[in-house]
């Protein structure tokens, strides 16, 4: 008779010296790419201060830190929300874990907490994309939160909107829309990947039939969103 084992299996002094490696790896990027943005943000402020506009930089710096953390953090609450609701609705369905022969013992692999820990670890990293990509158009923003607030401008025939309307706050609309509707479609991926591993669970454990559905509940709102995100962003230029 096979023991059955727990995995990873690691001796005591395993998990220090990995996670000693792991944080001098983290220092050694962070201190990297720290350095160089440290270095080009100090080139641009003795730039900008020798033309007499060093408030310019810090209001700049800070208008592009600001929406990198607010998009950043944004992108974080939507995925990792969506995951964590995706799970909850799945639950019944997800394995406690898969037992595989590994020579000739049976090693369980948990589920759960390696999903979680790939959903932690896949929302960080989108999350830091997100916010830098915006980061990159923070013009855009800014041009549309600091737009002149007088109306009184030449109104457009066909939309019947102002000229500030397509200068200052369409450009940003359609950044957002943008924004919200790759978030739509990473939700409506992992949404499917929930499908794959229900349906896959329930084959392994011979309870796949034609009699028992898959909770498809959790696709049906992740793609309605997704139908959602995409009447607004094509939607009548005069009704956003």
């Amino acid at each position: 008779m096979p023991q059955s084992i727990d995995w990873p299996r690691m001796g005591p002094s395993q998990p220090r010296r990995r996670r000693f490696v792991l944080i001098l790896v983290v220092l050694a990027v962070i201190f990297f790419f720290g350095a160089r943005a440290a270095l080009s943000y100090y080139v641009d402020v003795l730039w900008f201060r020798s033309l007499g506009y060093g408030d310019v930089f810090w209001k700049t710096l800070n208008l592009r830190w600001e929406v990198f953390t607010v998009f950043a953090a944004a992108t974080f609450i939507i995925l990792y929300g969506s995951f964590l609701a995706l799970k909850r609705a799945h639950l019944s369905d997800l394995p406690d874990g898969h037992t595989t022969i590994i020579g000739g013992q049976q090693v369980k692999l948990p589920v759960e907490p390696v999903l979680r820990l790939i959903a932690l670890g896949v929302s960080l990293a989108i999350a830091a994309a997100s916010g830098a990509a915006m980061m990159t158009e923070w013009t855009t923003l800014a041009l549309f939160w600091y737009a002149p607030s007088n109306t009184a401008t030449v109104v457009d025939p066909i939309f019947g909107k102002p000229l500030n309307f397509f200068l200052f706050a369409l450009p940003a609309w359609q950044l957002i829309l943008s924004w919200l509707l790759t978030l739509a479609v990473i939700t409506c991926a992992l949404a499917v990947l929930f499908i794959l591993i229900a349906g896959g669970a329930r084959m392994l454990a011979g309870n796949l039939s034609r009699h028992v559905t898959l909770p498809w509940r959790g696709v049906s709102i992740a793609l309605a969103f997704l139908l959602l995100g995409i009447i607004v962003k094509n939607r009548h230029p005069s009704r956003i």
